[in-house]
């Protein structure tokens, strides 16, 4: 585990970026891809516009993937993927199939979450992905698993009902299963009260974020504002 401290977003952002592009460089010579899977969220917004903006990314080989997503609708102003797809996706060069997000049109939210674990199993010979973007909320909470919900330990994607969300709306997300089976995990917080939280959860390791733990390397990014 490594902990890199900053001063405000737009430092640390630049430094992500830069990480983020030395691990697309390694996979691409290893493997000819790279799978990076993507956090909802503030934090992450001046990071996502930077990499709309960055010509060395040959988008026809990276897979993007959403780790959680609201059971809202896709033009929501709560949606992942309508923050994602206004910064980064309509911005860049991308195949329609590399870019997986979940469908919440279907209107059941466990056929929802069964579609896109599906999506997701076709797409990779194996669900490690080599590297995702977290974020954490002011309880601990990672991707959209809680403190107060259960998530399933059979299942990459799973559904939840999460009682102090906000907003207090259903949720599809990546269970640990999907998390820790990946490759390399990158946190981006933010924020005095998210530091002060980050901080007992390494004592006391009672939250979901204590809970994570990828195959390689885990990465804090933190600034103070």
């Amino acid at each position: 585990m490594r902990i890199f401290e900053y001063e405000n977003i737009n430092e640390m952002s630049f430094d992500v970026v830069k990480t983020v592009m030395n691990f697309y460089d390694y996979y691409i010579k290893k493997q000819g891809y790279f799978s990076l899977v993507l956090s909802g969220g503030n934090t992450p917004k001046l990071l996502y516009e930077m990499l709309s903006m960055n010509h060395n990314i040959d988008w026809e080989k990276v897979y993007l993937v959403l780790g959680d997503e609201r059971y809202v609708p896709l033009d929501d102003e709560y949606s992942n993927y309508k923050m994602i797809n206004d910064i980064l996706i309509s911005k860049i060069n991308i195949p329609k199939e590399n870019f997986l997000y979940v469908n919440t049109e279907i209107k059941d939210i466990e056929k929802c979450a069964l579609d896109y674990e599906k999506r997701i199993k076709d797409s990779f010979n194996e669900i490690s992905f080599d590297l995702i973007l977290l974020g954490m909320g002011n309880d601990g909470h990672v991707a959209s698993i809680f403190p107060d919900v259960e998530i399933s330990d059979k299942k990459y994607v799973d559904f939840v009902y999460p009682k102090n969300a906000n907003p207090k709306v259903p949720r599809i997300t990546l269970t640990y299963k999907a998390i820790n089976n990946s490759k390399n995990i990158l946190f981006l917080i933010s924020g005095k009260s998210k530091i002060n939280r980050l901080k007992e959860a390494f004592r006391n390791r009672i939250y979901p974020v204590s809970k994570v733990s990828p195959k390689e390397n885990l990465l804090f990014f933190i600034s103070k504002n």
